[in-house]
């Protein structure tokens, strides 16, 4: 989720954003209300938001922290670019005024993600340990994440009948694992898992 300085002071985020905290103190229902209101405020260009994802594949080959740093620029390349965050050299004192312009990233602001910084991450980022109760925007982005997820498991729910994906969402509950050794493995089940 991409906030600016005036989204931030502006009537929603004083008034509402107290709602906003951790995504899993927040009921469901209370989840997808608020992602309508994001959607509202996206529609007018108040804040952008995008999420990314991983298949099965990518989390075998990469591992479940490599896959989530693979969706997590997913989720920023949906707003912008890793090269709009670039650093570049500092021309020197004999380049033209053109060059020196050409320098400068395409955007300025912060990345701030929740927990600890990531290597190896395209974007240069900021890692604060309990993001979403100490970042507006980070409690914004993990509300998106949340309700992305859920639309995802009913959506495979119903794809995969038995597995109870709508209920669980994926975690590896009592019921989940009985349903896996009933049923077997499906497609979106990690072998190595």
């Amino acid at each position: 989720v991409l906030v600016t300085r005036e989204f931030l002071e502006s009537r929603w985020a004083v008034a509402k954003g107290r709602r906003v905290n951790d995504s899993k103190q927040l009921t469901a229902a209370e989840r997808e209300a608020l992602w309508a209101e994001f959607e509202t405020l996206a529609a007018q260009g108040q804040i952008h938001a995008h999420f990314g994802s991983a298949s099965v594949e990518e989390i075998e080959q990469r591992n479940i922290l490599g896959a989530t740093k693979l969706a997590m620029r997913r989720a920023l390349e949906g707003i912008y670019p890793a090269t709009a965050f670039a650093r570049r050299e500092e021309p020197d004192l004999f380049s033209s005024l053109e060059e020196r312009v050409a320098f400068a990233p395409t955007v300025v602001c912060r990345v701030l993600i929740d927990g600890l910084p990531l290597r190896g991450f395209p974007y240069p980022h900021t890692g604060i340990v309990n993001g979403d109760a100490r970042s507006l925007g980070i409690a914004m982005a993990s509300i998106v994440a949340k309700v992305a997820r859920d639309r995802m498991m009913s959506e495979l729910d119903a794809s995969y009948p038995g597995y109870g994906f709508a209920q669980h969402k994926g975690y590896g509950t009592d019921e989940h694992r009985e349903a896996v050794l009933r049923l077997g493995r499906c497609p979106i089940h990690r072998e190595m898992f």
